[in-house]
């Protein structure tokens, strides 16, 4: 079940946050109008809607571990007991949408065969163009408490952000990537494709948990988190 929560006490404890949210929510309506406008509106369903949804249990988990949190942002989702603001939710939406098209226009013209070889290149592209961002983003996050990480996480950190968080960047971007990229060039209907979509977030979702356990399982079996 969701829960939607409303902070009474919004915008304390951060520095800029009210800038931030603006520039997601404006970033995110605009490439919503481009999608809706060049590919209507059933595949901007499968573009945006997925991809909502697993960050709402991802990001949920997330906080309710007690890894990091967020303070002092408007609406809060949560479903398995970690707040989550609304527009960070919607923020990775737009990091799936942009980074994947970023990534077509970069592997398309240089490997043109349409296999699943060209698949694995476009997510790798994707997933890493999402942690260039996140090497940005995180550490100015951190600093003005947009979200916060907890002092007890250990492992190596990147401006106090672990290591482990890039990793799991490029995990979520790189499998929602392939399997959005699977539905787009199937030859489902549209809407067999945005059924498909929203239904198999249970198994990629799977997927992602199984690799991102796995790797921070080497990581911290080598000391790297």
């Amino acid at each position: 079940m969701i829960y939607l929560e409303v902070n009474q006490h919004a915008g304390e404890q951060t520095e800029f946050l009210l800038l931030f949210i603006a520039t997601i929510a404006i970033v995110w309506f605009l490439l919503v109008a481009y999608s809706y406008k060049k590919y209507g509106p059933k595949k901007t369903i499968m573009y945006f809607l997925p991809m909502i949804i697993a960050a709402l249990f991802i990001e949920s988990a997330g906080v309710a571990s007690g890894r990091y949190y967020y303070p002092g942002y408007f609406l809060y989702l949560s479903v398995v007991g970690g707040g989550v603001p609304l527009v960070i939710v919607l923020a990775w939406s737009a990091n799936l949408f942009l980074f994947f098209n970023m990534a077509k226009h970069v592997v398309m013209p240089l490997y043109q065969k349409c296999n699943y070889v060209q698949l694995l290149l476009i997510s790798f592209v994707a997933g890493s163009f999402a942690v260039c961002l996140d090497l940005l983003e995180d550490p100015l996050a951190h600093h003005n408490n947009w979200w916060i990480w907890e002092e007890t996480v250990g492992g190596i950190k990147f401006y106090e952000v672990p290591l482990l968080n890039f990793v799991g960047w490029f995990v979520l971007i790189f499998f929602m990537t392939f399997a959005t990229a699977l539905l787009e060039r199937s030859r489902f209907s549209e809407n067999r494709k945005v059924l498909l979509s929203i239904s198999s977030i249970s198994i990629t979702g799977v997927i992602i948990f199984i690799v991102h356990g796995l790797l921070s399982n080497l990581l911290q079996s080598i000391g790297l988190a």
